[in-house]
């Protein structure tokens, strides 16, 4: 009885150290290293059906893939600290959009930071209308922000490439194609 008590404070001792949270979908790890938790919410993602794809890339490598079935439109998930990261969102007939993150905290800090944001995916049918230029640029560079004490994104950054991403260069539009009219004579009736 004894040897089954100590064996239940040891599993419970383990299972608080190595604290998981329920995340949608999946489960969320937490432990030394991490200290930030990504909340994104894709107001778009069920949208006409079929999955969105959440891609969470390393510097080397993709680290997690997150698959958003139907009717789901958010998702969470734990960054370490001190690294670089690019979250990838894309759906089938939208433009991916990038986000950049990094984790580096140059002082000391307790827990873990909660970041959350919500963005819309583009149709691609809209490329037309768009800088094509700006499109493989992120659209928002996440970092720790030593004033606010927590994790922000670069405001004059986005706006900056909100701005460009609707502001099409004349190079890149196409010129319209000539029309030649008909000599004068041919419109002209006879009396």
């Amino acid at each position: 009885m004894k040897k089954s008590l100590l064996n239940l404070g040891i599993i419970i001792c383990l299972g608080l150290f190595n604290f998981t949270a329920q995340a949608k979908g999946g489960k969320l790890k937490l432990d030394s290293l991490s200290c930030l938790q990504i909340e994104g919410r894709i107001n778009n993602a069920d949208d006409s059906g079929g999955e969105c794809v959440v891609e969470i890339i390393g510097l080397n490598d993709r680290i997690d893939t997150i698959r958003l079935k139907e009717g789901k439109t958010k998702f969470k998930y734990v960054l370490n600290k001190d690294s670089y990261y690019a979250i990838r969102i894309s759906k089938a007939g939208y433009l991916s959009k990038l986000l950049c993150v990094n984790t580096e905290i140059l002082t000391e800090t307790d827990g873990i930071f909660v970041f959350e944001f919500e963005t819309t995916l583009i149709r691609e049918a809209a490329v037309k209308t768009l800088n094509k230029d700006i499109l493989d640029f992120p659209v928002a560079i996440i970092h720790f922000d030593y004033e606010k004490d927590s994790f922000s994104y670069n405001k004059e950054y986005s706006a900056y490439i909100k701005k460009e991403l609707h502001t099409v260069k004349p190079e890149q539009v196409k010129p319209a194609k000539k029309q030649t009219l008909a000599p004068l004579s041919v419109y002209a009736s006879k009396s």
